[in-house]
């Protein structure tokens, strides 16, 4: 067994805290250094499966939280009680997904550690990555609330510039991270928005 797939530290403790995968490592590290969920204003997380981003996100914002969660897969986490969970198994990216995305908008964070299948070409699956991302980046400025946060997972490839400029041009701030949970060899890092403003929609009106 490679160690990337055998279990580590991150992994046996996700199992021991109820989480299904160790990735909920690099959000709880994100939300310690920004706050970015906030109790009372509802989560929309893209490309939840298995859901360990979810469910963390459910825990942060406590009774009476929303959050809304996509996949193409199902989720493996049942919601604590008081929590609000509405999950939809399809494409995020298609007019019935947009329309149950309405519903539970405007987000005050959207979150999102999608990332497209990979082929082994490093070319061929960060542009991939640079093009779901984008995807995602037009899904938070339709259903971002004013002031609201983003999360995105982004593979290094030499787009992720174009990325952080369209961020930039969206948000107040802008920062790039990689957590310590994120494997010695794996090129995905993250790209944080904080303050919401639009700008960049409201030019192009």
């Amino acid at each position: 067994m490679s160690n990337r797939f055998r279990p580590d530290h991150y992994t046996l403790k996700a199992r021991k805290m109820g989480y299904p995968a160790r990735s909920v490592f690099k959000l709880e590290e994100i939300q310690k250094k920004w706050s970015l969920i906030k109790r009372g204003k509802p989560v929309l997380d893209v490309g939840a499966a298995p859901g360990s981003w979810t469910l963390f996100a459910l825990r942060i914002l406590g009774k009476g939280g929303h959050v809304t969660a996509v996949d193409l897969k199902p989720l493996t986490i049942k919601a604590p009680s008081g929590a609000n969970l509405h999950f939809r198994q399809g494409d995020v990216f298609t007019s019935e997904s947009a329309v149950f995305l309405a519903e539970g908008g405007p987000y005050g964070c959207v979150l999102s550690d999608a990332a497209p299948a990979t082929s082994g070409n490093r070319l061929v699956d960060t542009r991939k990555s640079y093009n779901l991302v984008m995807r995602v980046l037009d899904l938070a400025e339709e259903h971002l609330a004013p002031g609201g946060n983003l999360v995105v997972k982004i593979f290094q490839g030499g787009d992720e510039n174009e990325i952080r400029d369209r961020i930039k041009a969206l948000f107040q701030e802008v920062k790039t991270f990689k957590p310590k949970a994120v494997r010695s060899e794996s090129m995905e890092i993250y790209m944080i928005g904080k303050g919401f403003t639009g700008l960049n929609r409201e030019n192009q009106l």
